[in-house]
């Protein structure tokens, strides 16, 4: 079964995280439909076809150096959905959106999308994710 979904959340609890550590989903502010939900850090979608996934993270690392964010499919990089910003302090915020389409395909049950840190660990101050079916 296919219906229109989307969901919005946002993560404003001020947590720091590691390196290779995910980016908690937070919580859900706006969400329709039977495709997509909120399942601990990440999304989760069910139901073959095309996501829109639009991130926006606002980070300021414990130390100067470059701040990454990927999006992940299931464990696995997406391609060319990473962000990266540098900070020439301890605590400068920097500002990290991604913009990606995503694939559910027939065969698949289901999936799930996070966000990974990289580069230096980080307060996140902000971290809002908006996933629509497409």
């Amino acid at each position: 079964m296919s219906c229109k979904s989307a969901i919005y959340t946002v993560n404003s609890a001020l947590p720091t995280i590691p390196v290779g550590g995910t980016i908690p989903a937070g919580t859900v502010i706006r969400r329709f439909g039977c495709n997509i939900n909120l399942s601990g850090s990440g999304i989760t979608l069910t139901g073959a076809g095309y996501y829109d996934v639009d991130a926006s993270i606002t980070a300021a690392p414990t130390a100067a150096g470059i701040v990454t964010v990927t999006l992940f499919k299931d464990g696995v990089a997406v391609p060319g959905a990473t962000a990266s910003a540098t900070a020439t302090a301890a605590n400068d915020n920097v500002s990290l959106s991604i913009n990606s389409l995503v694939r559910l395909q027939c065969c698949d049950d289901s999936s799930t999308l996070t966000l990974v840190l990289t580069g230096t660990e980080s307060v996140i101050n902000n971290a809002s994710i908006v996933v629509e079916k497409l």
